[in-house]
Protein backbone atom coordinates (compact mmCIF):
# COMPACT_ATOMS: atom_id res chain seq x y z
CA UNK A 1 0.00 0.00 0.00
CA UNK A 2 2.68 2.68 0.62
CA UNK A 3 4.18 2.08 -2.62
CA UNK A 4 0.68 2.84 -4.15
CA UNK A 5 0.93 5.76 -2.46
CA UNK A 6 4.70 6.80 -3.50
CA UNK A 7 3.90 6.04 -6.74
CA UNK A 8 1.20 8.51 -7.02
CA UNK A 9 3.18 10.94 -5.18
CA UNK A 10 6.00 10.63 -7.42
CA UNK A 11 3.60 11.24 -10.64
CA UNK A 12 2.29 14.64 -8.71
CA UNK A 13 5.61 15.63 -8.97
CA UNK A 14 5.90 14.77 -12.26
CA UNK A 15 2.94 16.76 -12.53
CA UNK A 16 4.27 19.63 -11.52
CA UNK A 17 7.84 19.99 -13.03
CA UNK A 18 6.28 20.19 -16.31
CA UNK A 19 3.12 22.17 -15.25
CA UNK A 20 4.79 25.36 -16.26
CA UNK A 21 4.84 24.26 -19.91
CA UNK A 22 1.75 23.59 -19.95
CA UNK A 23 0.43 26.50 -19.06
CA UNK A 24 2.03 28.27 -21.11
CA UNK A 25 0.88 26.13 -23.95
CA UNK A 26 -2.57 27.01 -22.46
CA UNK A 27 -2.20 30.33 -22.27
CA UNK A 28 -1.17 30.01 -26.12
CA UNK A 29 -4.30 28.66 -26.84
CA UNK A 30 -6.36 30.93 -24.96
CA UNK A 31 -5.12 33.92 -26.78
CA UNK A 32 -5.80 32.38 -29.45
CA UNK A 33 -9.52 31.49 -29.00
CA UNK A 34 -9.87 34.66 -27.28
CA UNK A 35 -8.90 36.49 -30.42
CA UNK A 36 -10.85 34.80 -33.13
CA UNK A 37 -13.73 35.14 -30.47
CA UNK A 38 -12.77 39.01 -30.33
CA UNK A 39 -13.06 39.24 -33.92
CA UNK A 40 -16.76 37.15 -34.49
CA UNK A 41 -18.18 39.59 -32.27
CA UNK A 42 -16.76 42.11 -33.57
CA UNK A 43 -17.91 41.38 -36.92
CA UNK A 44 -21.14 40.33 -35.60
CA UNK A 45 -21.84 44.37 -34.27
CA UNK A 46 -21.33 45.28 -37.97
CA UNK A 47 -24.70 46.48 -38.87
CA UNK A 48 -25.83 43.96 -41.35
CA UNK A 49 -26.36 45.07 -45.27
CA UNK A 50 -29.47 46.39 -46.05
CA UNK A 51 -31.25 47.25 -49.35
CA UNK A 52 -31.97 51.43 -49.15
CA UNK A 53 -34.64 52.12 -52.16
CA UNK A 54 -34.65 56.29 -53.04
CA UNK A 55 -37.67 57.20 -54.75
CA UNK A 56 -38.86 60.35 -56.70
CA UNK A 57 -42.16 61.30 -56.19
CA UNK A 58 -43.43 63.98 -58.32
CA UNK A 59 -46.92 65.44 -57.48
CA UNK A 60 -48.88 67.29 -60.29
CA UNK A 61 -50.44 69.81 -57.70
CA UNK A 62 -49.32 71.34 -54.41
CA UNK A 63 -52.58 69.73 -52.52
CA UNK A 64 -52.55 69.72 -48.99
CA UNK A 65 -53.91 66.43 -48.37
CA UNK A 66 -51.74 64.56 -51.11
CA UNK A 67 -48.86 66.10 -48.93
CA UNK A 68 -50.32 64.75 -45.37
CA UNK A 69 -51.25 60.82 -47.58
CA UNK A 70 -47.27 61.16 -48.37
CA UNK A 71 -45.83 61.91 -45.43
CA UNK A 72 -48.08 59.59 -43.78
CA UNK A 73 -46.67 56.78 -46.04
CA UNK A 74 -43.02 58.17 -45.24
CA UNK A 75 -43.15 57.89 -41.90
CA UNK A 76 -44.78 53.97 -41.84
CA UNK A 77 -42.27 51.85 -39.96
CA UNK A 78 -42.31 49.21 -43.10
CA UNK A 79 -41.72 51.74 -45.52
CA UNK A 80 -39.25 54.21 -43.51
CA UNK A 81 -36.94 50.91 -43.41
CA UNK A 82 -36.74 50.04 -46.94
CA UNK A 83 -37.46 53.24 -48.89
CA UNK A 84 -36.66 56.77 -48.76
CA UNK A 85 -38.40 59.46 -51.07
CA UNK A 86 -37.27 62.82 -53.14
CA UNK A 87 -39.86 64.80 -54.19
CA UNK A 88 -39.01 66.19 -57.47
CA UNK A 89 -40.85 67.74 -60.60
CA UNK A 90 -42.15 65.31 -63.16
CA UNK A 91 -39.45 66.50 -65.48
CA UNK A 92 -36.54 66.07 -62.82
CA UNK A 93 -37.57 62.86 -61.65
CA UNK A 94 -37.55 61.51 -65.19
CA UNK A 95 -33.92 63.02 -65.56
CA UNK A 96 -32.78 61.19 -62.27
CA UNK A 97 -34.74 57.55 -63.02
CA UNK A 98 -32.49 57.87 -66.54
CA UNK A 99 -29.07 58.47 -65.02
CA UNK A 100 -29.80 55.93 -62.10
CA UNK A 101 -29.80 57.80 -59.71
CA UNK A 102 -33.68 56.73 -58.39
CA UNK A 103 -34.91 53.01 -58.26
CA UNK A 104 -38.27 54.75 -59.96
CA UNK A 105 -40.49 57.26 -59.92
CA UNK A 106 -44.02 57.73 -58.65
CA UNK A 107 -46.42 60.23 -60.25
CA UNK A 108 -49.29 61.44 -58.36
CA UNK A 109 -52.77 62.79 -59.97
CA UNK A 110 -54.34 65.89 -59.26
CA UNK A 111 -57.25 64.92 -56.57
CA UNK A 112 -55.65 62.03 -55.31
CA UNK A 113 -56.63 61.77 -51.89
CA UNK A 114 -60.39 63.11 -53.03
CA UNK A 115 -60.37 61.08 -56.02
CA UNK A 116 -59.79 58.04 -53.46
CA UNK A 117 -62.66 59.37 -51.51
CA UNK A 118 -65.54 59.53 -53.44
CA UNK A 119 -64.52 56.79 -55.68
CA UNK A 120 -62.98 58.18 -58.78
CA UNK A 121 -59.56 55.87 -57.93
CA UNK A 122 -57.21 57.77 -60.48
CA UNK A 123 -54.37 56.03 -61.11
CA UNK A 124 -50.95 56.23 -59.82
CA UNK A 125 -48.26 56.04 -62.52
CA UNK A 126 -44.55 54.26 -61.58
CA UNK A 127 -42.04 54.30 -63.86
CA UNK A 128 -39.09 51.99 -63.55
CA UNK A 129 -35.38 52.23 -65.04
CA UNK A 130 -35.14 49.81 -67.87
CA UNK A 131 -31.96 48.10 -66.53
CA UNK A 132 -33.49 47.84 -63.26
CA UNK A 133 -31.18 47.02 -59.98
CA UNK A 134 -31.93 44.85 -57.24
CA UNK A 135 -33.40 47.77 -55.72
CA UNK A 136 -35.96 48.63 -58.13
CA UNK A 137 -37.12 44.63 -58.49
CA UNK A 138 -37.58 44.69 -54.83
CA UNK A 139 -39.39 47.58 -54.55
CA UNK A 140 -41.36 46.43 -58.19
CA UNK A 141 -42.62 43.44 -55.69
CA UNK A 142 -44.08 45.81 -53.21
CA UNK A 143 -45.80 48.34 -55.17
CA UNK A 144 -47.08 45.11 -57.16
CA UNK A 145 -47.66 43.19 -53.85
CA UNK A 146 -49.82 46.54 -52.76
CA UNK A 147 -51.72 47.10 -55.91
CA UNK A 148 -52.77 43.34 -55.36
CA UNK A 149 -53.82 44.28 -52.33
CA UNK A 150 -55.88 47.45 -53.46
CA UNK A 151 -57.76 45.68 -56.08
CA UNK A 152 -58.97 43.31 -53.73
CA UNK A 153 -60.00 46.06 -51.22
CA UNK A 154 -62.00 47.39 -54.08
CA UNK A 155 -63.81 44.71 -55.04
CA UNK A 156 -64.45 44.22 -52.00
CA UNK A 157 -66.48 47.37 -51.35
CA UNK A 158 -68.16 47.18 -54.67
CA UNK A 159 -69.24 43.63 -54.07
CA UNK A 160 -70.78 45.39 -50.43
CA UNK A 161 -72.47 48.28 -52.35
CA UNK A 162 -74.05 45.63 -55.31
CA UNK A 163 -74.88 43.20 -52.44
CA UNK A 164 -76.33 45.98 -50.36
CA UNK A 165 -78.61 47.64 -52.82
CA UNK A 166 -79.61 44.48 -54.44
CA UNK A 167 -81.22 43.43 -51.11
CA UNK A 168 -82.17 46.52 -49.65
CA UNK A 169 -79.72 46.80 -47.04
CA UNK A 170 -78.05 50.83 -48.30
CA UNK A 171 -78.62 51.70 -44.45
CA UNK A 172 -76.16 49.30 -43.42
CA UNK A 173 -74.04 49.61 -46.02
CA UNK A 174 -71.47 52.78 -44.12
CA UNK A 175 -71.17 49.83 -41.68
CA UNK A 176 -70.10 47.06 -43.83
CA UNK A 177 -67.56 49.52 -45.17
CA UNK A 178 -66.23 50.13 -42.32
CA UNK A 179 -66.20 46.75 -41.43
CA UNK A 180 -64.20 45.71 -44.74
CA UNK A 181 -61.77 49.35 -44.08
CA UNK A 182 -60.95 48.38 -40.64
CA UNK A 183 -60.41 44.75 -42.03
CA UNK A 184 -58.48 45.27 -45.02
CA UNK A 185 -55.93 48.25 -43.07
CA UNK A 186 -55.38 45.91 -40.31
CA UNK A 187 -54.43 43.13 -42.68
CA UNK A 188 -52.22 45.60 -44.59
CA UNK A 189 -50.46 47.60 -41.48
CA UNK A 190 -50.79 45.58 -38.41
CA UNK A 191 -48.54 42.49 -38.50
CA UNK A 192 -50.20 41.06 -35.41
CA UNK A 193 -53.34 40.65 -37.08
CA UNK A 194 -51.96 38.10 -39.15
CA UNK A 195 -48.98 36.54 -36.83
CA UNK A 196 -48.58 36.02 -33.19
CA UNK A 197 -45.11 36.80 -32.12
CA UNK A 198 -43.33 34.10 -30.39
CA UNK A 199 -39.68 34.64 -29.58
CA UNK A 200 -37.85 30.87 -29.85
CA UNK A 201 -34.32 30.73 -29.39
CA UNK A 202 -31.90 28.43 -31.13
CA UNK A 203 -29.96 28.13 -28.47
CA UNK A 204 -32.25 26.52 -26.07
CA UNK A 205 -32.31 28.21 -22.72
CA UNK A 206 -29.27 30.52 -23.54
CA UNK A 207 -28.41 33.08 -25.23
CA UNK A 208 -26.07 33.51 -27.91
CA UNK A 209 -23.67 35.19 -26.13
CA UNK A 210 -24.40 32.39 -23.19
CA UNK A 211 -24.12 29.88 -25.91
CA UNK A 212 -21.02 30.41 -27.55
CA UNK A 213 -18.96 31.80 -24.56
CA UNK A 214 -20.51 27.95 -22.97
CA UNK A 215 -18.82 26.67 -26.38
CA UNK A 216 -15.44 27.89 -26.13
CA UNK A 217 -14.63 26.95 -22.70
CA UNK A 218 -15.28 23.51 -23.53
CA UNK A 219 -13.57 23.75 -26.89
CA UNK A 220 -10.73 25.48 -24.83
CA UNK A 221 -11.05 22.51 -22.22
CA UNK A 222 -10.77 19.71 -24.62
CA UNK A 223 -7.82 21.34 -26.98
CA UNK A 224 -6.25 21.82 -23.68
CA UNK A 225 -5.77 18.05 -23.66
CA UNK A 226 -3.62 18.14 -26.33
CA UNK A 227 -0.83 18.97 -23.65
CA UNK A 228 -1.49 16.40 -21.65
CA UNK A 229 0.47 13.75 -22.96
CA UNK A 230 3.36 13.95 -21.36
CA UNK A 231 1.60 13.28 -17.70
CA UNK A 232 -0.75 10.54 -18.91
CA UNK A 233 1.89 8.75 -21.38
CA UNK A 234 2.48 4.65 -20.64
CA UNK A 235 5.35 3.92 -18.66
CA UNK A 236 8.29 1.84 -20.03
CA UNK A 237 6.55 -2.26 -19.95
CA UNK A 238 9.25 -3.37 -17.67
CA UNK A 239 8.73 -0.35 -15.19
CA UNK A 240 4.66 -1.42 -15.31
CA UNK A 241 5.91 -4.83 -14.80
CA UNK A 242 7.90 -4.20 -11.66
CA UNK A 243 5.44 -1.97 -10.21
CA UNK A 244 2.72 -4.84 -10.22
CA UNK A 245 4.86 -6.50 -8.87
CA UNK A 246 5.59 -4.85 -5.87
CA UNK A 247 1.15 -4.11 -5.88
CA UNK A 248 0.79 -1.17 -7.86
CA UNK A 249 -0.92 -2.99 -10.98
CA UNK A 250 -1.88 -1.30 -14.07
CA UNK A 251 -5.42 -0.40 -12.59
CA UNK A 252 -3.82 1.86 -10.02
CA UNK A 253 -1.33 3.21 -12.12
CA UNK A 254 -3.87 4.66 -14.61
CA UNK A 255 -6.29 5.84 -11.33
CA UNK A 256 -2.81 7.76 -10.85
CA UNK A 257 -2.58 9.27 -13.88
CA UNK A 258 -6.01 10.24 -14.63
CA UNK A 259 -5.57 11.93 -10.77
CA UNK A 260 -2.24 14.01 -12.39
CA UNK A 261 -4.52 14.97 -15.63
CA UNK A 262 -7.57 15.64 -13.44
CA UNK A 263 -6.01 18.00 -11.26
CA UNK A 264 -3.49 19.73 -14.36
CA UNK A 265 -7.41 20.11 -16.49
CA UNK A 266 -8.67 21.56 -12.89
CA UNK A 267 -5.97 24.11 -13.11
CA UNK A 268 -6.26 25.01 -16.68
CA UNK A 269 -10.52 25.47 -15.87
CA UNK A 270 -9.60 27.73 -12.90
CA UNK A 271 -7.24 30.02 -15.16
CA UNK A 272 -9.76 30.01 -17.65
CA UNK A 273 -12.50 30.87 -15.44
CA UNK A 274 -10.67 33.55 -13.18
CA UNK A 275 -9.98 35.03 -17.05
CA UNK A 276 -13.81 34.63 -18.12
CA UNK A 277 -14.46 36.27 -14.49
CA UNK A 278 -11.67 39.32 -14.92
CA UNK A 279 -13.25 40.24 -18.98
CA UNK A 280 -16.56 40.32 -17.45
CA UNK A 281 -16.70 43.06 -14.74
CA UNK A 282 -13.12 44.91 -16.36
CA UNK A 283 -13.22 44.72 -19.52
CA UNK A 284 -16.62 43.67 -21.83
CA UNK A 285 -19.53 46.55 -21.29
CA UNK A 286 -22.43 46.50 -18.50
CA UNK A 287 -24.69 45.35 -21.18
CA UNK A 288 -22.65 42.39 -22.69
CA UNK A 289 -21.81 41.30 -19.34
CA UNK A 290 -25.37 41.15 -18.37
CA UNK A 291 -26.68 38.87 -21.18
CA UNK A 292 -23.74 36.86 -20.60
CA UNK A 293 -24.77 36.44 -16.81
CA UNK A 294 -28.60 36.38 -17.29
CA UNK A 295 -30.67 34.32 -15.41
CA UNK A 296 -27.51 33.67 -12.68
CA UNK A 297 -28.95 32.86 -9.56
CA UNK A 298 -26.92 35.26 -7.12
CA UNK A 299 -27.00 33.13 -3.77
CA UNK A 300 -25.74 30.07 -5.13
CA UNK A 301 -23.70 30.36 -7.62
CA UNK A 302 -20.58 29.58 -6.70
CA UNK A 303 -21.81 26.02 -5.60
CA UNK A 304 -23.43 25.91 -8.95
CA UNK A 305 -19.97 26.90 -10.34
CA UNK A 306 -17.85 24.29 -8.04
CA UNK A 307 -20.01 21.68 -9.01
CA UNK A 308 -20.86 22.33 -13.13
CA UNK A 309 -16.98 22.35 -13.20
CA UNK A 310 -15.98 19.37 -11.54
CA UNK A 311 -18.38 17.49 -13.41
CA UNK A 312 -16.78 19.22 -16.56
CA UNK A 313 -13.35 18.72 -15.76
CA UNK A 314 -14.04 15.12 -14.58
CA UNK A 315 -15.60 14.25 -17.96
CA UNK A 316 -12.87 16.46 -20.22
CA UNK A 317 -9.91 14.88 -18.28
CA UNK A 318 -11.46 11.14 -18.48
CA UNK A 319 -12.44 11.55 -22.57
CA UNK A 320 -8.95 13.02 -23.22
CA UNK A 321 -6.81 10.58 -21.18
CA UNK A 322 -8.96 7.91 -23.28
CA UNK A 323 -8.23 9.64 -26.35
CA UNK A 324 -4.40 9.91 -25.94
CA UNK A 325 -4.09 5.85 -24.65
CA UNK A 326 -5.48 5.16 -28.17
CA UNK A 327 -2.47 7.29 -29.33
CA UNK A 328 1.00 5.45 -29.86
CA UNK A 329 2.47 8.62 -29.95
CA UNK A 330 2.42 12.41 -28.63
CA UNK A 331 1.76 13.67 -32.67
CA UNK A 332 -0.61 11.01 -32.97
CA UNK A 333 -1.99 12.52 -29.69
CA UNK A 334 -2.54 15.84 -30.41
CA UNK A 335 -3.43 14.99 -34.12
CA UNK A 336 -6.42 12.57 -32.00
CA UNK A 337 -7.19 15.23 -29.68
CA UNK A 338 -7.62 17.66 -32.48
CA UNK A 339 -9.68 15.56 -34.63
CA UNK A 340 -11.84 14.56 -32.06
CA UNK A 341 -12.84 17.68 -30.59
CA UNK A 342 -13.31 19.37 -33.45
CA UNK A 343 -15.44 16.92 -34.73
CA UNK A 344 -17.87 16.01 -31.63
CA UNK A 345 -17.85 20.27 -31.56
CA UNK A 346 -19.46 20.22 -34.56
CA UNK A 347 -21.70 17.50 -34.43
CA UNK A 348 -23.40 18.57 -31.18
CA UNK A 349 -24.10 21.87 -32.33
CA UNK A 350 -21.10 23.66 -30.78
CA UNK A 351 -19.31 25.71 -34.00
CA UNK A 352 -22.91 26.09 -36.12
CA UNK A 353 -26.18 25.71 -34.25
CA UNK A 354 -27.28 22.35 -34.50
CA UNK A 355 -30.87 23.80 -36.02
CA UNK A 356 -28.62 24.32 -39.32
CA UNK A 357 -27.67 20.91 -39.41
CA UNK A 358 -29.61 18.05 -41.23
CA UNK A 359 -32.29 16.41 -38.58
CA UNK A 360 -30.28 13.16 -38.51
CA UNK A 361 -26.95 14.93 -37.33
CA UNK A 362 -29.01 16.70 -34.98
CA UNK A 363 -30.43 13.94 -33.42
CA UNK A 364 -27.46 12.13 -32.91
CA UNK A 365 -25.81 15.00 -31.80
CA UNK A 366 -28.24 15.72 -28.54
CA UNK A 367 -26.66 12.33 -27.01
CA UNK A 368 -23.12 13.36 -27.54
CA UNK A 369 -21.13 14.37 -24.64
CA UNK A 370 -19.49 17.65 -26.06
CA UNK A 371 -23.36 18.86 -26.05
CA UNK A 372 -24.00 17.99 -22.62
CA UNK A 373 -20.60 19.72 -21.72
CA UNK A 374 -22.09 22.69 -23.47
CA UNK A 375 -25.00 22.65 -21.41
CA UNK A 376 -23.27 22.40 -18.17
CA UNK A 377 -20.79 25.13 -19.06
CA UNK A 378 -23.69 27.26 -19.66
CA UNK A 379 -25.32 26.01 -16.28
CA UNK A 380 -22.26 27.81 -14.85
CA UNK A 381 -23.48 31.39 -16.43
CA UNK A 382 -27.08 30.79 -16.13
CA UNK A 383 -26.73 29.44 -11.89
CA UNK A 384 -28.45 26.48 -13.36
CA UNK A 385 -26.99 23.40 -12.05
CA UNK A 386 -25.83 20.50 -13.77
CA UNK A 387 -28.44 18.31 -11.12
CA UNK A 388 -31.21 20.46 -12.47
CA UNK A 389 -30.80 19.57 -15.68
CA UNK A 390 -31.77 15.84 -15.77
CA UNK A 391 -30.34 13.63 -18.95
CA UNK A 392 -27.21 15.61 -19.24
CA UNK A 393 -25.99 14.84 -15.69
CA UNK A 394 -26.79 11.24 -16.36
CA UNK A 395 -25.09 11.52 -19.83
CA UNK A 396 -22.15 12.69 -18.33
CA UNK A 397 -21.32 10.54 -15.32
CA UNK A 398 -21.88 7.89 -17.76
CA UNK A 399 -19.81 8.87 -20.80
CA UNK A 400 -16.58 9.91 -17.54
CA UNK A 401 -17.59 5.85 -16.34
CA UNK A 402 -17.35 4.35 -19.57
CA UNK A 403 -14.46 6.77 -21.06
CA UNK A 404 -12.63 5.64 -17.53
CA UNK A 405 -13.19 2.08 -17.84
CA UNK A 406 -12.10 1.99 -21.50
CA UNK A 407 -9.05 3.66 -21.05
CA UNK A 408 -8.33 0.90 -18.13
CA UNK A 409 -9.21 -1.58 -20.70
CA UNK A 410 -6.79 -0.49 -23.47
CA UNK A 411 -4.11 0.81 -21.27
CA UNK A 412 -4.22 -3.19 -19.76
CA UNK A 413 -4.21 -4.24 -23.27
CA UNK A 414 -1.08 -2.19 -24.46
CA UNK A 415 0.66 -3.53 -21.26
CA UNK A 416 0.04 -7.59 -22.03
CA UNK A 417 1.01 -6.72 -25.69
Amino acid sequence: MKLKWQYLCLEVKKTLRMFPRMLLQAILLMILIGTIAFCGVKSADKEPLAVSVEVAVASQEDNRLTRMALSYVENMESVSRLCSFRQTTEEEGFALLEKGDVAALIVLPDQLVEGIMNGVNPSVDIWFCRHAGLEAMLFRELTESGAGLLRVAQAQIYGAGDMARAYGLTEQLSGIEAQIDSYNLAFALDRLALFDSETVSIFGALNGMQFYLASGIVLFLMLAGMALYPVVQREPSAFCRQLGRQGAGQGWQCFCQWVCGFLCMAALACLLFGAVRLTLRYVLPRTAAAQLTAGSAGGGAVGVGLGNGALIVAAVSTLVYLILSLAGSRASGILLVFVFTVGLMYLSGGLVPAVFLPEAVQTVGEWLPTACLIQAAGGILTGQSVWQMGRCSVLLCSYTLLAGAAAVLVRCRQYRG
